[in-house]
This record gives C-alpha cells, sequence and structure tokens, in this order.
C-alpha cells in the first residue's frame, strides 16, 4: 500500500463529487432533510481524507509503516459508515452506524498521530 497518499486522495475526490451531486439534488428539490449527509460527505468525507493523503505525501516514511493499511482501512470505512449512519439518522433516528462509523474515524486519527510521531522524523 505505498500509494496510500493516492487512494485517499482518490477516495477524497470521490466523496467531494458524490457531495456536489448530492448538494445540487438539495438545491434542485428545495429540500434540506439530507443535510446531515452532505455535510458528511464534504467534511468528514473529502476534507479529512484529503488532509489524510497530503500528510501521507509530505512524510512519505509514513506510507512504509505497518500500521498504515489499518489506518487507511479504518479511515476509509469509518467515513462510510458515517455518511451511511447519517442517512439513516436522517431517515428514522438511528444511531448505531454513524457511531460505529466515529469509533472507526477516532481509532484512524489515533493511529496517524502514531504514524506521524513515530515516522514523520525519518523522512527529513
Amino acid at each position: 500500500m505505498l500509494e496510500i497518499d493516492r487512494a485517499y486522495i482518490l477516495v477524497a475526490l470521490l466523496l467531494a463529487l458524490a457531495g456536489m451531486l448530492l448538494g445540487l439534488y438539495m438545491g434542485i428539490a428545495s429540500d434540506n432533510k439530507l443535510l446531515p449527509v452532505h455535510v458528511a460527505l464534504m467534511l468528514t468525507g473529502f476534507v479529512t481524507l484529503a488532509i489524510y493523503g497530503c500528510i501521507f505525501r509530505l512524510w512519505p516514511t509514513m506510507k512504509k509503516a505497518p500500521l498504515a493499511p489499518a489506518q487507511f482501512w479504518s479511515a476509509t470505512v469509518g467515513e462510510l459508515a458515517i455518511v451511511v449512519g447519517a442517512y439513516f439518522f436522517v431517515v428514522n433516528g438511528s444511531v448505531p452506524i454513524v457511531a460505529t462509523g466515529s469509533v472507526l474515524a477516532i481509532i484512524a486519527a489515533a493511529l496517524l498521530i502514531w504514524l506521524f510521531w513515530n515516522e514523520s522524523a525519518r523522512s527529513s
């Protein structure tokens, strides 16, 4: 998974496109019911994952760490769970999926901190 930075940016761009399309639909339909899903796509999806990709690009030794794939998958799956969970929260008030996604996102952030602290110094 040495191209983790590119994978992050690709997923972020796909989520940005999905968020823009959802925003366009909401505007055309004059229906803001899915606003939490739009925010999840754009903020936790596009912005967060793009920043993660940039961090891995700036400190390339982080990509080679054994925990890097686990960090990538926990962040990506966590984000997708947050988006799906936000939809179910809007539709029927269900919280478990978004809560699970949030836990995975927190784990991913903690792993990124660990990777940055332990691997970034080797890049210089």
